[in-house]
């Protein structure tokens, strides 16, 4: 947006956004400075005003700020939270997420990934018992070397010939591991000679 769309088209939001039992009113509007005032207001059940934040906002300054309003708040809402380790329940937008989602993955999280996969595990199994998403586990597999981006997700299962003992773990630098192509179909034998 440019000083001329905000001229020629002046931009005016009114919006309601209700979020379980928080109202938020949010509005937006051009002024004659060229700029965007802005006003966000969020009241509870009752009406109750519990937060307002407003101001004025230059259009080619949004994205910076989107920016560093998101970072913003999110450390603010790590400050004045309760530490995950001590909350019942997921807070209300992890709810439905994985578990384990965005959390670093461990060596052995690794080696038990890469042994599961080649077992033929399938991807939603993997994803319950890792407790992260599809594209997560997808993601690890090819950053581990056991996916190449794009491929089909087709774990075949090791056969006892390819298992060695005490594979050591797959670490996240290590190069990836080369399966060999799976032979064509068997040549027919010849048939006997006849008499």
């Amino acid at each position: 947006m440019n000083d001329t769309t905000l001229r020629t088209a002046p931009i005016t939001l009114d919006r309601r956004l209700l979020l379980g039992e928080t109202d938020y009113q949010v509005t937006a509007f051009p002024t004659d400075d060229h700029r965007i005032d802005l006003c966000i207001v969020s009241s509870d059940g009752d009406g109750q005003v519990l937060s307002e934040i407003s101001g004025g906002l230059a259009p080619a300054d949004l994205v910076g700020l989107t920016d560093v309003l998101t970072s913003t708040l999110s450390g603010l809402i790590a400050l004045t939270g309760p530490p995950l380790s001590a909350r019942a329940d997921p807070p209300p937008e992890r709810r439905g997420r994985h578990p384990n989602q965005g959390a670093r993955w461990s060596a052995a999280d690794d080696a038990r990934l890469v042994a599961r996969y080649r077992e033929g595990a399938r991807q939603r199994e993997l994803s319950t018992e890792f407790g992260r998403s599809a594209g997560g586990i997808r993601s690890r597999l090819e950053r581990l070397g056991e996916l190449r981006p794009g491929e089909p997700y087709r774990p075949a299962p090791v056969t006892q010939a390819q298992v060695t003992p005490a594979a050591a773990p797959v670490s996240a630098d290590a190069p990836a591991p080369h399966t060999p192509a799976p032979a064509g179909p068997p040549t027919p034998a010849a048939p006997p000679p006849s008499s």
